[in-house]
């Protein structure tokens, strides 16, 4: 596959990072940059222009630049709505092959711009709400925009250059759980488990406080949180290998798993270990206290006795950079937190992995963030029945398969709802 050429007159780490998502990742189109502009002008090959002003070339592609990719600081940024084909984007431009620009826009989805811009846009947990975000606000939150604007790139390429190719990314599922809590009436512990039985016989559910004693004893128990035999059968139906991410912190209001120095919390391990991934789940304060991100996951590696890379944020929480730059620093490789707590559809704008892209230090981090798209607690704030889960299952689902990629589906282990 032929070498796309960008002129410009100045590389930035911004910039490079944003051609490497929308070309090489999704387009599957090796690129080079380039400030000469005699070298520019004598490739024969598919190329393009991105700069302030046009050069003065016959017959050449330019797209204007917005000041975004050559800025090196957070400066919060002007929303201009500016119609685009049957959307709403913004970054408007006066010249050039497109009405806005869609590196820029690209740029401000991936790494979530406006989370470092908008600290005030916070729910009761902390979180960035989805009303504040552009794509919400502007129409488009269940479009993976930044998938659009590349094959919008790639045709606008073709009509300059018409043997110019690019891949199609397959379909893929990845299916994963969060276990916040793994068992009702198993590994239960001290305290807790006394405080449980209490209850129990206090209010008459002496049902309740048999299955406890029996779960204390490391008896057979039918455990309505147990649907962990459910999950091996749906991966078998799938055909792919889940993961699933396991909450190791103390007991708390928010943070509510099993005891894990218990024995059943090892006997899930070792459960889940026969056909799923295991990450991660760090603790519900540990966006804020992100020292308890390695000693989470130091306990969990303990107890498993294999190493973890995988992580995903307890109630999605995260904080820009910060929560990041922890998980790096403990070791993990691929976070899964990037979706809405109380909606579905695209937060980073797209169908795949990308690395994680500090605006504080103004460059690429070896951390891989896949883009959570559905999650099951976000469809029950959302719809009543069933029947509504699904449909909005199969519009983000719709999404992916045309356009390539992995929707990624978050089950909760302990959810009252069974959506599969």
């Amino acid at each position: 596959m032929s070498t796309i050429l960008i002129w410009t007159p100045q590389k930035s780490h911004r910039l490079e990072y944003t051609l490497h998502i929308m070309l090489e990742k999704i387009l599957g189109v090796p690129f080079l940059i380039t400030e000469n502009i005699e070298e520019y002008k004598s490739c024969s090959g598919p190329r393009f222009c991105y700069s302030f002003e046009e050069p003065s070339i016959e017959n050449n592609l330019w797209i204007q630049a917005h000041p975004l990719l050559f800025e090196e600081h957070i400066v919060a940024q002007t929303i201009e709505p500016t119609p685009w084909k049957e959307y709403t984007l913004f970054f408007p431009t006066e010249q050039g092959v497109f009405p806005v620009d869609p590196l820029a826009i690209s740029f401000y989805l991936l790494t979530r711009y406006e989370e470092y811009t908008n600290k005030a846009s916070q729910d009761q947990h902390g979180r960035f709400k989805v009303s504040d975000s552009v794509s919400y606000r502007l129409g488009w939150h269940r479009k993976p925009m930044v998938n659009i604007l590349s094959l919008a790139l790639a045709d606008k390429i073709k009509e300059y250059f018409p043997d110019f190719q690019h891949i199609t990314l397959p379909y893929q599922l990845l299916t994963t759980f969060d276990v916040d809590i793994a068992y009702l009436y198993r590994g239960r512990r001290g305290f807790r488990l006394l405080g449980a039985m209490a209850k129990s016989f206090i209010f008459f559910r002496f049902h309740h406080g048999i299955k406890q004693i029996r779960g204390m004893l490391n008896l057979p128990v039918q455990d309505p949180f147990d649907r962990f035999e459910l999950h091996r059968q749906l991966a078998a139906a799938e055909g792919h290998k889940p993961v699933h991410f396991v909450l190791t912190a103390p007991f708390s209001r928010y943070d509510r798993n099993i005891d894990p120095d218990s024995r059943a919390f090892k006997q899930l391990l070792d459960q889940l270990s026969s056909f799923s991934d295991i990450g991660i789940h760090p603790s519900y304060h540990s966006s804020e206290k992100t020292e308890l991100i390695r000693k989470e996951k130091q306990k969990l590696e303990q107890r498993w006795g294999n190493l973890i890379t995988k992580s995903r944020q307890h109630f999605l929480k995260v904080r820009f950079p910060s929560t990041f730059e922890a998980l790096i620093n403990a070791g993990i490789k691929e976070d899964y937190s990037l979706g809405w707590a109380d909606e579905v559809g695209f937060r980073t704008g797209t169908t795949i992995p990308i690395p994680f892209f500090n605006l504080d230090l103004n460059q690429s981090r070896d951390l891989l963030l896949v883009p959570l798209h559905v999650m099951d607690g976000a469809l029950y704030q959302l719809y009543n029945s069933k029947d509504e889960y699904q449909q909005a299952i199969e519009e983000i689902r719709s999404e992916v398969k045309k356009y390539g990629g992995t929707l990624v589906m978050l089950y909760h282990s302990n959810s009252k709802t069974h959506l599969f």
